[in-house]
């Protein structure tokens, strides 16, 4: 916990004051019989102002600018006890739905030079962890106002693992769903539909340290700039997860069409001039109708960003364009979008019916020919 740079000053915990004099910050945990410095970072000089707002503390100084520190709830909520439980977790904020801002590249726009560092943006959720040992393992789950769970982060995280120190830990959930599947070489015009940005409601976490795990309630309040009702928020959540459905669907499809050619053209390749002329002509076959599905989900000539000037976009594409249209604002979603999601869902399905037939009929009966032939897995050229 820090002072960032941009009372007497009474608060609502009973018999707790802050101070700031000519020498510094201080506080009191006992109306004023004790007290303890509190200066942290905040430079030794004259302070001629105090309030708290939203929770946090702000200190004028003479000379040297304004000095805050965002949430309080750790020192309000400090108590000797803390340290003999395995984990504690303090009072969680209430938070404003604002989502994460791109620059015009698509990068996350950074803080600038000349402006002071802003608080943190999401849930910011502040616990203790008294018993971690090098073999520590711990996670913190995100559920939603019906005990779904919205995401978890754990230490055994490939790409960003949360991680655990002894004392004083800090976790900040950006108040993003996960983004949708997606393939990394798949060149789309649209992009792949990102992470959606939780509605204002009631939600809870849940912070797990080894075997012990506590639960903490929070709420995410609406972004006073703009003027949507709960209903309309809903709607919109509940429209966009069922784009980023359909649109997984589409990828796990377009998956499964590469697995299985790949792995029938390998096989039929190490058989080399040994494979039976009918086992090479099944796969060939089924190779074209997979190609044909995939084809129609995806714009396979596409090998660039600009190639879709050229060749029409898919069903993968159109979705990723309903999806960034109805995510475009704070609002429910326009008839028009849900008519034409409702198109390429109904297209989209038609595709993947015709890949389970694939998938369930071709290629067993290419797996049962394969062990007629009595074909060898592993080929000696």
């Amino acid at each position: 916990m820090h002072f960032t740079r941009v009372m007497r000053a009474d608060h609502k915990r009973v018999g707790m004051l802050y101070a700031g004099t000519e020498f510094g910050m201080y506080v009191s945990y006992d109306d004023g019989a004790s007290w303890q410095t509190f200066q942290l970072n905040l430079p030794v000089v004259p302070i001629t102002d105090l309030t708290i707002k939203n929770n946090d503390l702000i200190v004028a100084t003479q000379g040297r600018a304004l000095w805050i520190i965002d949430d309080l709830t750790q020192v309000q909520q400090m108590d000797p006890s803390i340290k003999s439980k395995p984990v504690h977790v303090f009072s969680v904020n209430p938070v404003l739905r604002m989502p994460p801002v791109f620059s015009r590249w698509g990068a996350m726009a950074g803080t600038p030079a000349n402006a002071a560092m802003n608080p943190l943006k999401g849930a910011v959720i502040n616990f203790t962890a008294n018993t971690i040992t090098d073999s520590s393992a711990g996670s913190v789950a995100i559920y939603d106002g019906k005990k779904q769970l919205i995401s978890r982060f754990s230490t055994s995280d490939k790409s960003t693992p949360i991680k655990l120190s002894k004392g004083n830990n800090q976790f900040v959930w950006d108040m993003q769903y996960p983004a949708a599947e997606r393939i990394e070489d798949l060149i789309l015009w649209t992009g792949v539909p990102g992470a959606t940005t939780a509605i204002p409601g009631n939600y809870t976490a849940v912070v797990r340290v080894d075997k012990d795990s506590v639960e903490v309630p929070f709420s995410i309040l609406a972004d006073p700039n703009y003027h949507c009702s709960q209903a309309d928020y809903e709607a919109q959540h509940e429209f966009l997860v069922k784009v980023k459905g359909k649109f997984s669907e589409t990828m796990k499809g377009i998956k499964d069409i590469r697995q299985a050619r790949n792995q029938m053209n390998d096989f039929v390749s190490k058989q080399g001039d040994a494979c039976p002329k009918e086992v090479k002509q099944m796969a060939d076959s089924l190779s074209k109708s997979l190609t044909a599905v995939e084809e129609k989900l995806h714009q396979t000539k596409a090998k660039s960003g600009q190639d879709v000037l050229n060749f029409p976009i898919r069903l993968d594409d159109k979705l990723g364009g309903v999806y960034d249209m109805a995510s475009s604002g704070n609002m429910a979603p326009s008839k028009q979008s849900k008519d034409v999601f409702a198109v390429l869902a109904a297209e989209v399905d038609v595709e993947l019916a015709k890949l389970k037939s694939i998938l369930d009929g071709g290629l067993k009966a290419f797996n049962k020919m394969v062990r007629e032939k009595e074909l060898p897995v592993v080929v000696i050229k």
